[in-house]
């Protein structure tokens, strides 16, 4: 992974003029929670790479979730600014702006320099005044770090922005991994393992993908190593190895096997390769999820006659059935805390795929908007807030838990099956 070079330096600067005041605590899971809009004018130095820093800050602050732009030409000054001056803050708080943002952006050589501050006008205090060094064709980093910062500062939010999706990217009649910063930017290709890939799933420390792949005529399970590399083998047993989900632990993995017959649900031990069998049922029962804790296996399963979801206690095997609504239920994966569980619906209005959520036992069922041509394969943020799924038009997007967003990570099409990473170094 690519690190950002230059140490970031903390500027030290207050306005003496400003009134200080209590933060306020805003609960950003609640269901009901209310974007913080924010004024942002175009940044001061060369006005090229200004205009792209600027348009990918403007992007970050769509897909976070917590931030909503106001548009540039209700501003009274659009700019370019490059501090926020004391006297204007009248101005953007009455255009509704919870916070503004003003910056700077140099280059000397190959480093860019981006010196941003941003003032919260509910307190009149200057929440950020930070300087962050990077390499020129990596210029979106700095913007990750200052939006990592600015989450954490604004709304005590864990870090988003150092997160990345891994994808199978398809070009032309090959499919291959491809991760990419959870903006979209940064994107690269890891080549090998074939020119048949499906099924990605990143280890909870980062360092390694499980991914199924056709190398060798059939769908085999792989583990690639990160920093190293190296692909193993995890399970190569005659029919099917597919849909792995690693434990939170990284080393166990739930997957999809055939050698017994019928696709079951299984947990391979990543250091022995062991497998142990965990259904047993004449239907297809295929992409198990582990719970955070370990304990429960959600899966979907034909075992009602058409795909829906299910819940099993690994210790005593007993399955509950989750969804009854809809004719075709799949994919289903755990959120970071437990609480929700996240699963392709297919709409029996629309005959479209939308992304659902539903409680762990069985309640509150909600179908998210998404893009509505056809959604699948949804993936949650490191902490729960977001959802990230693929759609029809091939390309990667994000929502929050009540489908009040909807952001396009990704460009071009050609990207399906996502899973989202923890934050990374």
């Amino acid at each position: 992974m690519k690190k950002i070079i230059a140490l970031i330096v903390i500027i030290s600067a207050i306005f003496p003029a400003l009134a200080r005041a209590e933060r306020v605590h805003i609960d950003v899971e609640a269901r009901e929670f209310k974007r913080l809009k924010v004024a942002m004018p175009a940044f001061g130095g060369a006005r090229a790479l200004a205009d792209s820093v600027w348009a990918i800050c403007a992007k970050d602050l769509e897909i976070s979730g917590a931030f909503s732009l106001i548009n540039p030409k209700g501003y009274i000054n659009p700019g370019p600014m490059s501090k926020v001056e004391p006297g204007t803050l009248h101005n953007w708080s009455l255009i509704g702006a919870d916070y503004v943002i003003a910056a700077r952006v140099d280059a000397q050589d190959q480093l860019v320099n981006l010196v941003i501050q941003v003032v919260e006008l509910s307190t009149s205090r200057i929440l950020i005044n930070t300087a962050y060094t990077t390499k020129r064709e990596t210029a979106y980093r700095a913007v990750h770090a200052f939006m990592d910062n600015f989450l954490g500062k604004a709304l005590g939010i864990d870090p988003l922005f150092s997160t990345k999706f891994v994808a199978v990217q398809k070009t032309g009649k090959k499919k291959q991994l491809y991760t990419v910063w959870c903006d979209g930017t940064g994107g690269s290709p890891i080549k090998g393992g074939g020119d048949l890939i499906l099924d990605p799933a990143w280890s909870p420390d980062g360092k390694k993908i499980a991914f199924v792949s056709y190398w060798r005529n059939n769908p085999d399970l792989y583990l690639l190593d990160i920093p190293t590399f190296k692909v193993d083998v995890i399970s190569a047993h005659k029919g099917i190895n597919t849909t792995p989900s690693f434990d939170s632990t990284g080393r166990k993995i739930a997957c999809t096997l055939s050698k017994d017959g019928d696709p079951e649900i299984y947990i391979v031990d990543v250091a022995s390769r062991n497998p142990l069998r965990l259904t047993s049922s004449w239907a297809i029962d295929t992409s198990p999820c582990f719970s955070p804790d370990g304990s429960k296996v959600v899966f979907c399963s034909s075992r009602g006659g058409n795909p829906q979801i299910y819940l099993m206690d690994i210790a005593s095997r007993k399955t509950d059935r989750l969804t009854f609504q809809g004719t075709y239920n799949s994919e289903p994966v755990f959120s970071p805390k437990g609480d929700l569980i996240a699963f392709i619906y297919l709409s029996d209005h629309d005959r479209q795929y939308h992304i659902a959520l539903i409680r762990p036992d069985g309640t509150g069922m909600k179908v998210l908007p998404g893009t509505g041509r056809g959604d699948e394969s949804p993936t949650f943020s490191p902490d729960g807030r977001l959802i990230a799924f693929s759609s029809s038009d091939g390309n990667i997007y994000v929502t929050d838990l009540i489908g009040s967003f909807t952001a396009r990570v990704t460009s071009g099409g050609g990207f399906s099956q996502p899973c989202w990473s923890r934050p990374l170094e």
